[in-house]
């Protein structure tokens, strides 16, 4: 009876491990046929680095799905179909084992000065969006072309790719294709309208997804910036919440010990750690599904760096300082108010930001589609805010606490702008006129931090506004009031 019990334990114990027992993953990472030493290689759980032969060798997590690097700095994208990629499908043999050499090229650029541009939310629900972010991406070329001639850039989509695709998922080759068009390289990031609500669990929520961009986390090197594209979109069955996995953070944990503490890390993710609620200390106020709920779990990481999040999702524009080492941009949706207007529901033009990196260092601005980048902010004559209407009012859209806004009457300085919560005149005019024949009828404006009010003592005078943005750069617009005393 003892042996017989003594057999079953072992017979048990074995099954167990091979039931647990991982993949053995193997291979090397080349460029034109010399080793790279030094890459990390992932399963998504496990990071290791190649050795003086580029070889790598690890036994992956049970359920890895990929192994993939992380691209070093100095050498080309891989790309596929439009796509960048840094991985392979793990696909065992009969001995449970999978080898997989990664091939890459070298630059032969200096990519220590690059631009990075971010796109937010381009979610195409209809034909007829693909036209605007077609129009985006050759602007994106063109700005590449003119402003930026012989540097190296990258794009990042940080999230909600497509609108739906509980119809199928044909949007995601089509925007790929129409991204492309830029011209360089665009990442992607995993967002609340790219997986499948239809899925039970989180993690076959992401097939459509991996389908066409594998993992959704993952990690590269562009000139002395150290890039992160994080997955914080959790599918709990029937509605998501802002979440990073132990996985993930595991992961991140390995991934920044490579990086010499000091570097700039650049942190893509969809849905924002924080909200404006937070800035306020309303905590009571802020939406699971709209903040990442583990966030001082990911800051703690970050301490060490001095980090930029990238985020999207709200369709508003916001920034969050939290330090000197530490801040978080909230970027406007390409898409507006949801394609029905050409505002986001803050009045926030549809576009994306352009990141001018040199080193550690990165300067930014916001790029309206089809303007001048020039074109920071809209100011509005006396009468159209709902909340100051004696006043001319400013939407500065991408205005931080270390802007300086200050008006002008007839040449003469008067001081700073007073700022406020209110509604953008525009959408609050368009949703108000045009709402109810939206796309999505129950989409509407929003209130926003970014707005300005100053009082001129002249019905007739010439107002200008002149806001000076982080990095001293200044953007005027003047408004001669007696052009709407009839209106």
């Amino acid at each position: 009876m003892k042996r017989l019990l003594f057999s079953l334990c072992a017979l048990a114990l074995l099954c167990g491990q091979a039931l647990g027992a991982g993949v053995k993953l193997s291979g090397k990472v080349v460029s034109g046929g010399k080793p790279v030493a030094g890459v990390p290689v992932t399963d998504g759980t496990t990071i290791v680095t190649t050795d003086s032969k580029g070889r790598y060798t690890f036994e992956a997590d049970r359920g890895a799905k990929y192994v993939y690097i992380t691209l070093p700095d100095g050498f080309e994208v891989p790309m596929q179909s439009g796509v960048p990629v840094l991985y392979a499908d793990i696909v065992p043999d009969k001995k449970g084992m999978f080898k997989h050499d990664f091939e890459l090229t070298r630059s032969g650029r200096d990519m220590t000065r690059h631009v990075l541009f971010v796109m937010a939310d381009p979610q195409v629900y209809f034909d007829p969006n693909m036209a605007e972010v077609e129009k985006a991406a050759l602007e994106m070329k063109h700005t590449m072309a003119t402003d930026y001639a012989g540097q190296e850039a990258v794009g990042i989509v940080v999230g909600d790719i497509v609108g739906q695709i509980k119809e199928g998922d044909h949007f995601f080759p089509w925007m790929i294709k129409e991204i492309a068009k830029c011209d360089f390289p665009y990442f992607y990031v995993c967002g609340n309208h790219d997986i499948d609500m239809s899925a039970p669990t989180n993690e076959l929520s992401r097939e459509p997804f991996n389908r066409y961009f594998g993992p959704s986390y993952y990690s590269f090197n562009r000139g002395k910036i150290h890039y992160v594209v994080l997955d914080d979109v959790f599918w709990m069955g029937r509605y998501y919440t802002g979440y990073l996995t132990q996985q993930q953070l595991d992961w991140l944990k390995q991934d920044l010990a490579l990086v010499p503490e000091g570097s700039t890390v650049i942190v893509s993710m969809h849905i924002p750690c924080y909200s404006r609620a937070a800035r306020h200390q309303q905590w009571g106020k802020e939406e699971s599904n709209k903040v990442l709920g583990n966030r001082q779990t990911l800051f703690k990481l970050l301490k060490p760096y001095n980090a930029h999040i990238m985020s999207g999702h709200e369709h508003y524009n916001e920034n969050y300082i939290f330090s000197d080492k530490l801040y978080e941009h909230c970027h406007a949706p390409l898409s507006t108010l949801f394609w029905c207007a050409p505002w986001a529901m803050d009045g926030t033009p549809g576009g994306y930001v352009v990141y001018e990196i040199d080193g550690d260092n990165l300067n930014w601005y916001y790029k309206s589609v089809g303007r001048d980048k020039d074109y920071q902010f809209e100011l509005y004559p006396r009468g159209c805010s709902r909340e100051h209407p004696e006043a001319v009012v400013a939407n500065i859209w991408n205005v931080d606490s270390s802007w300086k806004v200050e008006w002008l009457e007839d040449g003469v300085l008067k001081g700073e702008m007073i700022r406020y919560t209110g509604y953008d005149p525009n959408i609050w005019e368009d949703v108000s006129a045009h709402g109810k024949d939206y796309a999505f009828p129950y989409v509407g404006s929003d209130i926003t931090e970014h707005m300005f009010y100053c009082v001129p003592e002249s019905e007739t005078s010439t107002v200008t506004v002149r806001a000076t943005d982080h990095n001293g750069n200044v953007y005027t617009q003047s408004l001669n009031q007696s052009n709407y005393i009839n209106q």
